[in-house]
C-alpha cells in the first residue's frame, strides 16, 4: 500500500513539475521580444498634445497600440516620412529630422504599448495652415508601411519638428 502511496505521490510531482514549466514557457514565449517587424495591420496609431514638456519646448505624443491580444512585434527606430494633411491635402513646407538618441527595439503587444514624441519650439515660428491628419512610416524594419491618424484639434506646428525613436510604454 506504501508503495501505491509512493507511486501516486512521485506521479502528483511529475505531473506538477510539468505543468509548472509549462507555465513559465508560457510566460516566457509572450515576454520575448519578437523579431518580426509590425505592420500598419499590428498597430493603432493616436496622437495627443502632451502637457507639460520640457521648458521653451511642446511635444505631441505618438501613441503605438497593438489592434488585437495575438499581436507581437517589434518597432524600432522613430517615425519616417511625415505628411501632415489639411482636410486631405497635403501641407508643405514642414521638416522633421530625427532626434540623435539611441534606437533601441520595442516589443508591441497587447500589455505592452510603446510611444514616440514629436518635439518642438514653443517660440518657434507657425506654420500657416494648422492639421488635420498625420501620415508616416512605422519605426520598423520594413521600407514603407504607412499609417494614418488624426492629429490633435487646432494644435498648429511650429519651426522644425524632431521625432524621438519609439520606447515602451
Amino acid at each position: 500500500m506504501f508503495a501505491n502511496i509512493r507511486r501516486i505521490a512521485a506521479a502528483a510531482a511529475v505531473t506538477g513539475a510539468v505543468a509548472g514549466i509549462s507555465v513559465l514557457s508560457a510566460g516566457a514565449a509572450t515576454a520575448n521580444p519578437s523579431d518580426t517587424a509590425c505592420t500598419a495591420a499590428d498597430v493603432n496609431v493616436t496622437v495627443v498634445k502632451e502637457q507639460g514638456g520640457a521648458a521653451g519646448h511642446e511635444a505631441f505624443r505618438i501613441d503605438y497600440a497593438a489592434t488585437n491580444p495575438d499581436v507581437n512585434c517589434k518597432l524600432q527606430g522613430g517615425p519616417r516620412g511625415l505628411v501632415f494633411n489639411e482636410n486631405g491635402a497635403p501641407i508643405p513646407g514642414i521638416d522633421v529630422v530625427p532626434e540623435n538618441s539611441a534606437a533601441e527595439p520595442v516589443n508591441l503587444t497587447a500589455t505592452s504599448p510603446a510611444h514616440s514624441y514629436l518635439i518642438q519650439a514653443a517660440d518657434a515660428a507657425p506654420h500657416a495652415a494648422v492639421p488635420t491628419g498625420v501620415e508616416f512610416s512605422l519605426p520598423s524594419a520594413l521600407e514603407d508601411d504607412r499609417v494614418a491618424t488624426d492629429w490633435p484639434g487646432g494644435e498648429q506646428l511650429k519651426g522644425v519638428l524632431q521625432a524621438t525613436p519609439v520606447a515602451q510604454g
